[in-house]
């Protein structure tokens, strides 16, 4: 759900008319090495709508549960700062040069690969999903 928005907002930011004054900066690295140092090196409005970004996924879980008939089962606290915490490393290690992935052994597809972000800094163009590959697969 957060991959999807985020896929969007990435692709949005990087519309000429937009980049140049705000994403641009966080490109300045072309090979990012220092995790969340390099991650989280973007402009004010940028960060705000990528935590919105979490804020937003959780509602949208949230309601999607209730809305499913599954009263009483919300989102624990416990649940939502996993959910932020393990985005945050995830997002730090988009930000390294290791080779971190988690991939299906069957079908070989992988559901996240650190080196799909490493990509998208040297090709900007590309790969603007950030945990996931599957919008940017989705949306070609």
């Amino acid at each position: 759900m957060y991959d999807f928005f985020y896929t969007l907002l990435h692709w949005f930011l990087h519309i000429k008319a937009v980049y140049a004054y705000v994403h641009k900066h966080h490109h300045h690295q072309k090979a990012p090495s220092r995790a969340n140092i390099d991650a989280v090196n973007v402009h004010p409005l940028e960060f705000f709508l990528g935590e919105f970004n979490h804020i937003l996924a959780l509602h949208i879980v949230v309601r999607g549960i209730s809305l499913l008939g599954f009263h009483g089962m919300d989102v624990s606290w416990a649940a939502a700062t996993l959910f932020i915490g393990l985005g945050g490393v995830l997002a730090g290690l988009n930000h390294t040069r290791h080779d971190v992935a988690i991939a299906s052994k069957k079908s070989g597809w992988s559901l996240y690969d650190s080196k799909h972000h490493d990509v998208h800094h040297r090709i900007p163009q590309s790969n603007y999903g950030q945990y996931t590959v599957l919008w940017d697969r989705v949306f070609g």
